[in-house]
C-alpha cells in the first residue's frame, strides 16, 4: 500500500487531465486546420476570418426547405375547350363541352392526364362545337334539339362553366338548322353553315355559309349551293381585315368531272364578294380551314391518295392568296388527324387524333404541336372520342 499522501485524489487526477487537454488543444487544431486547408501537393491556404460563420450560427428553419418539396409547376396560359362523347341519361352517345388545365406551358407527364384533369363545362349534353368571343367569355355552340341542330350562346363564368345557355337570336329551326359557328375577331357578327330542314345536311341537303350580328339581325346568305351538285361548309375568320374587310375561308365540296366530291379551300369578303382559291393542289380535297393569328397561314385538312400527311398548312402573301403548301407534322403518326385550331399565341396547333390505344380500342385524343410540327403532347387520356378543340386564355380558371 502506499502512502495515502502519494497517492492523487479524484479532484486532483481531473485537474491534471485538463490541463493536459488545455495544452495539447492548440497543436491538434493547428494541425487540424492545416490538413483542411491545405492541398494534397498545395500551398498553405488561409480563408479571411470574415468568410468563417460563427460556429454557434444555425440558419433559421424557415429557409431549409423540406426534403420532399419540388418548385411550382409553371402556370399554363391557356386551356383547352374541345367535345367529349360519352353517354348521357338517355343513355345515348352524345357530345359534352369539356376543359382541360394543362396545355401551353405545363411540363405534364402523360401519367398526369387522368380523367379528374378534365372538367365540363356544361352540366348537359348535345352542346358542342364551340366558337369563342374575343372577350373570353361569349360562346356560340351548336346545339342539338328535336327538330335537329342550331346555335345558342351563352356565358363563361370565372370558373370556366359556361351558364345561362339559350337559344342565339334570330335562329329559326322551322326555317334554317344551323352548326359550326365561328364568331368574328370583333366580336360582332358570327358565320356558320346553314341548311334547310326535311333531312341530314349533305350533297342532297346542301349546307351554305351565313352570317349574322350576334344580336340575332342582319342574316344574310353569302354562298348559293346547289342541290347534288355543290355544299358549303367550315367557315373561319381572318384574324384582321384584308385590304380594309375581314375574309372567310371555308371548303367548297363540289361535284368533279370524273364524278367524286372534292373540296377546295377557297375564301371571300365578308360581303360574299371577291372569291378566290386558298389551296394549290387540284387533285386533292382541302377541309376545315384554321386562320393563323397573324393571318399569314391557314392550317387545313387534306385527303389524297397520292400524299401522305393530314394536316397541312399554306402560306399566304399580304391579299391573302396562296404562296406554297407543305404537311405539317415533321413526324407523320398513324391514323387520321382532325380540326386543326391555332393557339392565340401562333405559337401551337392543337388538333385530334386516333394513332394511339387507350382502354383496348383507337380514340380520337386531343393533341397538340408547335407551329413548325414538332413537339406532339396529348392533352387527354380517357377512352372518350374527342372532337373540335378550342383554345382559351386561361385568365382567372383554376
Amino acid at each position: 500500500m502506499f502512502p495515502k499522501s502519494l497517492v492523487p485524489s479524484a479532484r486532483a487526477r481531473g485537474r491534471s487531465r485538463w490541463a493536459m487537454l488545455l495544452v495539447a488543444a492548440p497543436l491538434f487544431l493547428a494541425c487540424a486546420e492545416k490538413a483542411t486547408l491545405t492541398g494534397p501537393n498545395g500551398p498553405e491556404s488561409t480563408p479571411p476570418v470574415d468568410s468563417l460563420p460563427p460556429r454557434d450560427s444555425v440558419p433559421p428553419r424557415d429557409s431549409v426547405p423540406p426534403r420532399d418539396s419540388t418548385p411550382p409547376r409553371p402556370a399554363s396560359p391557356y386551356v383547352l375547350l374541345f367535345d367529349r362523347h360519352e353517354s348521357d341519361a338517355s343513355p345515348v352517345i352524345r357530345p359534352r363541352l369539356m376543359r382541360t388545365a394543362f396545355v401551353t406551358g405545363d411540363s405534364v407527364a402523360l401519367a398526369d392526364l387522368v380523367d379528374s384533369a378534365v372538367v365540363p363545362v356544361l352540366d348537359l349534353a348535345g352542346a358542342y362545337d364551340a366558337s369563342l368571343a374575343p372577350n373570353g367569355r361569349t360562346l356560340v355552340l351548336t346545339c342539338t334539339t328535336g327538330h335537329g341542330t342550331t346555335l345558342c350562346t351563352g356565358e363563361l363564368d370565372t370558373l370556366g362553366v359556361a351558364r345561362n345557355l339559350r337559344v342565339l337570336p334570330g335562329m329559326r329551326m322551322d326555317s334554317l338548322l344551323a352548326d359550326q359557328a365561328a364568331i368574328s375577331p370583333d366580336g360582332q357578327r358570327v358565320a356558320f353553315r346553314g341548311w334547310l330542314p326535311g333531312g341530314p345536311v349533305g350533297l342532297f341537303n346542301p349546307g351554305d355559309v351565313y352570317v349574322m350580328n350576334l344580336d340575332g339581325s342582319g342574316l344574310e346568305r353569302l354562298t348559293n349551293a346547289v342541290r347534288g351538285e355543290s355544299s358549303y361548309e367550315s367557315p373561319t375568320w381572318s384574324p384582321q381585315p384584308v385590304n380594309g374587310a375581314y375574309r372567310l375561308a371555308y371548303a367548297h365540296e363540289r361535284r368533279s368531272a370524273e364524278g367524286y366530291m372534292v373540296a377546295r379551300l377557297e375564301s371571300m369578303r365578308d360581303d360574299g364578294a371577291d372569291v378566290q382559291t386558298l389551296t394549290l393542289d387540284a387533285e386533292a380535297s382541302d377541309r376545315a380551314p384554321a386562320w393563323s393569328p397573324d393571318g399569314r397561314m391557314v392550317a387545313f385538312v387534306r385527303r389524297s391518295a397520292s400524299l401522305v400527311g393530314d394536316l397541312w398548312t399554306v402560306r399566304l402573301d399580304a391579299n391573302a392568296r396562296p404562296v406554297a403548301e407543305q404537311a405539317l407534322l415533321a413526324v407523320e403518326p398513324d391514323g387520321e388527324q382532325r380540326a386543326p385550331a391555332w393557339s392565340p399565341d401562333g405559337r401551337r396547333l392543337a388538333f385530334v387524333s386516333a394513332h394511339e390505344i387507350l382502354g383496348n380500342i383507337y380514340n380520337w385524343q386531343v393533341y397538340s404541336v408547335t407551329a413548325d410540327g414538332r413537339d406532339l403532347r396529348r392533352h387527354t387520356s380517357t377512352a372518350h372520342e374527342h372532337a373540335n378543340p378550342l383554345w382559351r386564355q386561361r385568365v382567372s380558371l383554376p
